[in-house]
């Protein structure tokens, strides 16, 4: 009976976790600020209503699963969800447990050195990722993009509707497209290298798309926003196109802004910031090489629930 219980609170605790990530990345999809959490908050989440959930039962009274917050669902549904075989956990509500529970947290670090070797034009490495000699540009879920400056670290995320985000001031939306005044759907980012991003995206809508252009070269990217995105055919196109003079040509470039400071400024034509704050060096120069520092944390987590022998 232990055995069936513990595995069966299991597929429920996944289950409350998958769709509340899932819920989430639509709502983040649509434009909307949502709270990230850690793996370890889930774990910790779900230790509290399991401990809830017995402490009721050791207390004899039959009452139903507690609903969980911002999800329009509670466990029983959830139950229904779940493909298993086994009975429902609150089919033995009215017997008495002893729950016993184990966490332990793995963190691995990891120093990377390697070279800074020079890129020549634009690069497609997946779906998410493409890069120049100087930046990296990462299409996250159809609604947010970064440009990181590689040789000064710093980036600048546009995201929700849209936003922008530069890593080196406090907060996750410094700026909004709508404060930029010659166009309400096409924005143009300028890059130290030449490169130009051209977002098409209404001041108060989600990316629809993306152009990268750079000499002859084109790589094109589809956002949440446009008629033919899928998570499979979204984002970028795994292809950089030659035809980078005259698709530039005909694109327009609606509002403007270009890149300087330390990295990840954004100034009008005129020179006057717009957006983000020089807190370091300005970086001119490629660095011989980058030491990258990687952080993982692997959070697991044990529940053993024991039937409490009852005297008749």
């Amino acid at each position: 009976m232990s055995n069936v219980t513990a595995i069966e609170l299991s597929n429920l605790m996944a289950a409350r976790r998958l769709l509340e990530i899932e819920k989430n990345a639509g709502m983040r999809r649509s434009g909307k600020q949502v709270e990230d959490k850690s793996a370890l908050e889930y774990f910790e989440e779900d230790q509290a209503l399991i401990s809830g959930s017995a402490a009721a039962q050791k207390d004899q009274r039959q009452a139903p699963l507690p609903p969980i917050e911002n999800i329009n669902i509670n466990l029983s549904g959830l139950k229904s969800k779940t493909k298993t075989a086994e009975p429902a956990v609150e089919n033995a509500a009215a017997e008495n447990f002893e729950v016993t529970s184990s966490q332990t947290v793995e963190i691995k670090l990891e120093l990377r050195y390697r070279s800074a070797a020079p890129l020549e034009g634009l690069l497609v490495h997946d779906q998410h990722y493409a890069e120049s000699d100087r930046y990296l540009f990462k299409f996250a879920d159809g609604a947010t993009f970064t440009i990181l400056d590689k040789w000064a670290n710093k980036s600048t995320t546009i995201w929700g509707d849209p936003h922008v985000d530069v890593d080196d001031i406090a907060g996750s939306n410094n700026g909004d497209f709508k404060d930029l005044k010659a166009s309400e759907d096409v924005t143009s980012f300028m890059l130290k290298d030449g490169t130009r991003v051209t977002f098409k995206a209404r001041d108060d809508g989600i990316i629809e798309y993306v152009d990268i252009f750079k000499g002859s070269q084109h790589v094109k990217g589809i956002g949440a926003a446009a008629r033919e995105f899928s998570p499979e055919n979204g984002l970028f196109i795994k292809k950089v196109l030659e035809d980078g003079m005259p698709a530039f040509a005909g694109k327009p470039l609606g509002d403007v802004v270009y890149a300087g400071g330390d990295g990840n400024d954004w100034f009008d034509a005129a020179g006057k910031l717009v957006w983000g704050k020089t807190t370091g060096p300005v970086i001119a120069q490629r660095p011989a090489a980058v030491l990258e520092f990687y952080y993982r944390q692997m959070t697991s987590q044990s529940v053993v629930i024991q039937p409490i022998e009852r005297n008749i």
